[in-house]
């Protein structure tokens, strides 16, 4: 765990970012396990395998949140 005073990428907060506003905009709750839902999802949605990665590497970084 990199502890609450890491600094991550900027494209990492973006898609992060967007996840929340999508579900903020559907009106679901905000917990972990729908923002990581959300980034599967729209990781599913994305041909680019950059993005793709970004992704990944957002929903480690969720993942490692948990321990």
């Amino acid at each position: 765990m990199h502890g609450k005073d890491w600094n991550y990428p900027s494209e990492i907060c973006a898609v992060i970012g967007r996840a929340v506003s999508e579900l903020i905009r559907r009106e679901q709750p905000l917990g972990k396990k729908n923002v990581l839902a959300m980034l599967q999802q729209h990781s599913k949605q994305t041909a680019d395998e950059k993005m793709k990665a970004v992704y990944l590497q957002a929903l480690r970084h969720i993942l490692e949140s948990f321990h």
